[in-house]
């Protein structure tokens, strides 16, 4: 086939997929398949956005309070507090007196402090140090910090193993949500895989149905581009209807799982969770739907081309050029 023949080739291929779909009934069944295995992929989708969520706050568990002892001088808390800010891991440091942190208690737990001014009991909160690292990595360094003798008799050694164990739990937490990661990825590859082999059924099945009209097509000298084009096109149709279909069901989903599951909404206990993973989806929208696209377009040509390679298929039309 000549580069000139080419272009006409395409147009006329794509036109009589397009024409095949809208014409001939039947596809339902098809249509069904595809549009469940999309639709799972898309849920598979959101459940890796939703552990990339719970990675990123988990990264973020970089809040740290010191409690300042009750022996502590003023000058040796100063020092202290000087010391940190300088620290080149440290974003943000600020100095938490007994009397404010009572106030945030009061606003946090008024039926505590409620409690407390009934009995007559103290301030029992100590004076604190707000620290926020730059990185979750940094805690190590940090407690090297303040294990220096220097600040042994201001920061409460308490604190150093309660750090050290809180780091551990975290990267621990960590490190079970990344291997979840990489099984989701591990399905999503499979499904990937299964969509495919969809494609492939679909293709042969519809080789079966069009035999007599391709043998015929092969006889007059139609070449293997021809009789490709059309069904490549018919499974991009399909594929493309399934692909929409799923992501109104995802969208619908989304909305309505908050009424259903409000632990989800905004104020639910995975509030701050739910947020963070529809900014990410909401964020990656420019390139996962190009790519999704990009997706169905070449399943669609991978499934015909294998398809018409098939043994089965080349036993349906032999004449068909390999």
């Amino acid at each position: 086939m000549s580069n000139m023949e080419m272009p006409f080739v395409l147009r006329r291929g794509i036109a009589r997929g397009i024409k095949n779909v809208v014409r001939e009934s039947g596809w339902g069944t098809a249509l069904g398949s595809l549009f469940g295995v999309l639709f799972l992929g898309q849920v598979l989708l959101l459940l890796v956005f939703g552990v990339q969520g719970g990675l990123q706050l988990l990264e973020q568990q970089t809040d740290l309070r010191l409690q300042i002892l009750e022996s502590a001088s003023d000058s040796q808390i100063q020092d202290l507090f000087q010391n940190i800010r300088q620290l080149p891991f440290v974003s943000d440091v600020v100095y938490i007196t007994r009397e404010q942190a009572y106030e945030r208690q009061k606003q946090r737990d008024p039926d505590l402090v409620t409690f407390l001014e009934k009995f007559g009991i103290d301030n029992p909160f100590p004076e604190t140090i707000g620290v926020r690292l730059k990185t979750l990595t940094d805690y190590a360094a940090f407690v090297r910090f303040l294990r220096q003798p220097v600040f042994a008799k201001v920061v409460n050694p308490e604190f150093l193993s309660q750090t050290t164990d809180q780091e551990q739990q975290v990267y621990r937490l960590i490190e079970a949500v990344r291997s979840g990661e990489y099984i989701l990825f591990f399905v999503v590859a499979v499904l990937v895989v299964a969509v495919l082999f969809v494609v492939v059924e679909l293709v042969r099945r519809r080789v079966l149905s069009k035999r007599e009209e391709l043998f015929v097509e092969q006889l007059v000298g139609a070449d293997r581009l021809t009789i490709l084009v059309p069904f490549c096109i018919e499974m991009i149709c399909l594929l493309g209807l399934a692909l929409l279909f799923s992501l109104m069901l995802t969208g619908i989903v989304l909305l309505v799982l908050p009424v259903f599951l409000p632990a989800l909404g905004a104020t639910g206990l995975f509030g701050v969770w739910s947020t963070v993973t529809m900014h990410g989806i909401v964020s990656s929208l420019l390139w996962l739907l190009p790519l999704e696209i990009l997706g169905v377009i070449l399943l669609a040509t991978l499934g015909t081309v294998f398809a018409l390679r098939s043994e089965t298929a080349m036993q349906l039309l032999p004449l068909l050029p390999s």
